[in-house]
């Protein structure tokens, strides 16, 4: 009777068998969708990979652009450093011929000013014999002929005066106020009593006048 008891029916069977069946369905409908969902994952990913190969090769391509730009920038760089050592030297040239053409003028001016000087010189000379010759009416600056110290100017000042040719007072005639202070250090002290004197007597710098060794004449008008 235990046995009996023991014994499955048929039905009971088919009753297991259809959970199992169940339980499988259930199982494999998992495994399917997990398998979808892998297979959509592997797609996903596949479509990951190569949409990283594209960006990978269009990262290759700007980067040999970009190799290609710089070969260009160097090489534009090299000309411009090469243009730019030129222009230096081509600066220092003109600096050079600049200076150089600075001093020759410079000379140039300095001469012409000699030789104009030389000409008044000449002028000078060739008008004092006509008047020696009696060929230029004139008459004769007394007061020029004097010495300079006879002005009541200091001793000192008469010693720089005299050291530099300036013997009478005629020889301050061609001379400047200017000249006299900036050059040979004439205080206004002294030179407005160099001034005055020479006012009082009737003769005053750059007067036209003529010299014949110590005397100096002006012209009759």
């Amino acid at each position: 009777m235990y046995r009996c008891a023991r014994k499955r029916s048929p039905r009971r069977k088919m009753e297991e068998l259809a959970e199992v069946l169940v339980s499988v369905k259930k199982d494999f409908a998992y495994k399917l969708q997990r398998f979808d969902y892998l297979l959509e994952m592997i797609a996903d990913e596949n479509e990951h990979v190569s949409f990283l190969k594209r960006r990978i090769t269009q990262l290759q391509e700007i980067t040999e652009e970009l190799e290609e730009k710089r070969g260009k920038l160097d090489e534009n760089i090299e000309s411009l450093t090469n243009i730019q050592a030129e222009l230096r030297e081509s600066s220092d040239t003109l600096v050079e011929q600049s200076a150089r053409l600075r001093t020759e003028i410079s000379y140039s001016e300095q001469a012409l000013r000699e030789i104009g000087q030389r000409i008044e010189y000449q002028k000078k000379i060739k008008e004092g014999l006509e008047i020696a010759l009696g060929n230029i009416p004139a008459e004769e600056v007394h007061y020029l002929s004097k010495p300079v110290f006879s002005m009541g100017i200091t001793p000192s000042v008469c010693d720089r005066l005299e050291a530099r040719g300036i013997l009478y007072i005629g020889d301050l005639i061609p001379l400047s106020e200017q000249h006299l202070i900036e050059t040979w250090g004439v205080g206004p002290v002294t030179l407005e009593k160099i001034k005055t004197k020479m006012n009082e007597n009737g003769v005053w710098f750059g007067m036209d006048v003529i010299r014949v060794g110590s005397r100096w004449f002006r012209r009759k008008q």
